[in-house]
């Protein structure tokens, strides 16, 4: 009896001491992780993450999370194809791009002080504070009620300003004021020259990435360029864009039909001389047969190459050597109303304006379909697209483009397409395109398609 109740004891004080230490990781966790932070350690807390970003503290890492406390001393890196944005205090607002590094070196209201260590910002600062100090590499900035961007680059830093003014001061010392509609732009040469000239800044010159945080943030009515101008810089470009797109689908294809015809004749003009060679053999003599015996009660057959003709499809006649056309555009606009429900890590994939291929002009032969037409386009713009086929159907279904797949945005969603305006109830590599077709893929949340015309509901 006397050992049940020590061996009962024993269990008791074991089972106290595991509680004990899993009470005490989850402490230790907690207190890294900033759990039980009580809201007022930190000016700063992070904002929106789209996609992956991680936060290192302590020397320990893990995902950042959208409402976070940041502490002095956090490394804040964004990975491939994602953002996090930083909210300072109630006014000011950071937006980190892709493939940044920042640290936080001093984290109180009184005294901001942020380091860039690679990568790229943009910056909503109507309330600076007293002590709002920017470390661009080995370089410093001093910044004032503005909104800004920044980046750092292997040897080269540029500041643009496009409200307000800031202070820059150069690793040599080179001090410069930065105004608004102005960019600051710092390099340092391989012998360790440094070199800091302020210019005057164009629209043109903003990546896209300002653009868009420019166009949305708090500040966007007192920048520099008005929203129209910036709205011009994104449409031109991507025109230029859709003009080198379509200029190098159609260039390759006429390549590629080259290619082939050639090949084609090659091969007829073969298939004729082996012809005649046969023609020749059958009679001995180099002399045609003329005794009307056909060739095969002979034992001789010559069986005649016949090129595949593509222009030639389902029933239609063949079009010889005429140029067909048809346009194709893919959007998912749907899923900027539904963000709430798309899969966790995909927003990166979500264009800002719903469109993934804009409108584009495509070449194709007679007896290709939509699926054909797709694949191409999808291959050259460096579009992700994947598709499976389907026996009951006799088709390919498109699972996923751009990396948006069938279920990612609610288990009614996925890629439908539509053809001058209907949706096929078949799959699209058994839609056989007819010169001056519009194609358009779409991206469906609700209803199986009731949400962009196509559904049953």
């Amino acid at each position: 009896m006397e050992t049940k109740r020590k061996k009962r004891l024993l269990n008791a004080v074991m089972v106290i001491l595991i509680l004990i230490i899993a009470a005490c990781g989850v402490l230790a966790a907690g207190s890294i992780r900033g759990w039980f932070d009580t809201g007022t350690e930190s000016w700063i807390t992070s904002g929106h993450i789209s996609g992956v970003a991680s936060i290192e503290r302590n020397g320990i890492g893990y995902s950042l999370q959208d409402g976070q406390g940041i502490k002095e001393g956090d490394v804040i890196e964004t990975k491939q194809g994602s953002t996090a944005s930083l909210q300072l205090g109630k006014s000011n607002t950071i937006v980190l791009n892709e493939n940044t590094e920042l640290t936080v070196t001093s984290a109180a209201s009184d005294a901001v002080e942020l380091s860039v260590d690679k990568g790229e910002l943009f910056a909503d600062i109507p309330k600076a504070g007293k002590s709002f100090v920017l470390k661009l590499d080995e370089h410093e900035a001093k910044i004032g009620d503005s909104v800004f961007s920044a980046s750092v680059q292997t040897g080269s830093v540029t500041l643009d300003v496009y409200m307000g003014e800031d202070d820059a001061t150069a690793s040599d010392g080179t001090a410069e004021t930065v105004a608004s509609g102005e960019r600051l732009q710092i390099s340092k040469s391989e012998d360790g020259n440094v070199a800091a000239s302020v210019q005057k800044l164009s629209a043109d010159a903003m990546n896209e990435f300002a653009i868009v945080q420019a166009q949305k943030c708090d500040s966007k009515n007192e920048l520099c360029f008005s929203a129209a101008e910036l709205q011009k810089v994104l449409d031109d470009r991507a025109a230029e864009k859709q003009t080198a797109l379509e200029a190098s689908l159609n260039a390759e294809k006429i390549t590629l039909d080259a290619a082939k015809k050639a090949e084609e004749s090659e091969q007829k003009s073969e298939s004729e001389t082996e012809a005649s060679a046969d023609d020749l053999s059958q009679t001995g003599d180099g002399q045609s047969d003329a005794s009307g015996s056909d060739p095969a009660e002979n034992g001789n057959s010559v069986e005649e190459y016949t090129p595949q003709d593509n222009s030639v499809s389902q029933g239609g006649e063949d079009t010889g050597s005429d140029i067909l056309e048809c346009t194709i555009e893919i959007r998912c606009d749907t899923i900027l109303d539904n963000m709430e429900n798309l899969t966790a890590g995909k927003e990166s994939y979500v264009p800002a304006n719903g469109c993934i291929l804009s409108t584009s002009t495509v070449e194709f032969e007679k007896g290709e379909t939509v699926y054909d037409v797709l694949s191409r386009v999808c291959s050259y713009a460096g579009i992700q697209m994947e598709a499976s086929w389907t026996p009951l159907y006799n088709s390919y279904y498109v699972e996923g483009i751009n990396n948006l797949y069938e279920f990612d945005c609610g288990n009614e969603s996925g890629w439908m397409y539509k053809v001058n305006g209907w949706f096929p109830n078949y799959g699209c590599s058994a839609y056989y395109l007819e010169d001056g077709d519009t194609i358009v893929w779409t991206y469906t949340c609700n209803g199986l398609g009731a949400d962009v015309g196509g559904g049953m509901g």
